[in-house]
């Protein structure tokens, strides 16, 4: 068993929050055509992206927020922890930046940006039964 840092150090000091920013909740593809998005865990890898809350899906991984910026700004920093589909664990920091009306700037680590597209906003299900 592994212990979880409290939070990343480059989130120290800061007021934390355990979710998203409202501007990063949706689905987002790299690419319009891939929208409607198929389930999450069958797209290409690097395709696709479904932030809900405190959780982030991309194919092969669905992770869960343990501290991120309190959102408000326009950039927000979340340390998160992920499952893999090969079983394994990370840990992480993910940045998520609007950009535009209709776009997501999202950077895991160290790698470069990676622009994304909105494609559809996720209904929780119980909203969605209510309405029947």
């Amino acid at each position: 068993m592994f212990q979880v840092p409290k939070s990343a150090p480059l989130l120290q000091g800061r007021a934390l929050d355990l979710r998203f920013a409202d501007f990063a909740q949706g689905i987002w593809v790299r690419e319009l055509q891939d929208c409607p998005a198929p389930r999450i865990d069958r797209s290409a890898p690097g395709s696709t992206l479904a932030i809900y809350r405190g959780l982030l899906e991309t194919p092969g991984r669905i992770c869960q927020v343990y501290g991120a910026e309190k959102s408000g700004k326009m950039t927000q920093r979340a340390a998160i922890n992920c499952l893999l589909t090969d079983g394994g664990e990370a840990i992480e920091l993910v940045t998520v930046q609007p950009r535009g009306t209709e776009g997501l700037m999202v950077q895991e680590g160290e790698k470069p940006p990676v622009h994304f597209r909105f494609c559809e906003k996720i209904v929780p299900i119980l909203q969605s039964s209510n309405s029947n």
